[in-house]
């Protein structure tokens, strides 16, 4: 199966277990972000990411920084709630 049918079908079964009304915030909310420019604003592959002071899974800020002289450094982002 290609990426593209893994996705559609991720995305069909996601969405299967929502309510209609959820699911049109949903895709909604894409668009916005979309048609907001957002996407263009995005980091390439090898820029690095501003220095940020951000809340960790336990709402503990974290300075980008002090973990960056530790060693390399992922950062994930979650949407939060629908």
């Amino acid at each position: 199966m290609s990426l593209k049918e893994d996705l559609a079908a991720l995305r069909t079964r996601l969405e299967g277990n929502r309510s209609p009304d959820v699911v049109k915030t949903m895709h909604r909310a894409v668009a916005e972000l979309r048609e907001s420019g957002a996407p263009a604003r995005t980091l390439k592959p090898g820029q690095r990411a501003p220095a940020s002071l951000l809340p960790n899974a336990n709402e503990e800020m974290v300075d980008s920084d002090r973990l960056l002289a530790q060693g390399p450094l992922v950062v994930t982002f979650y949407r939060g709630r629908w």
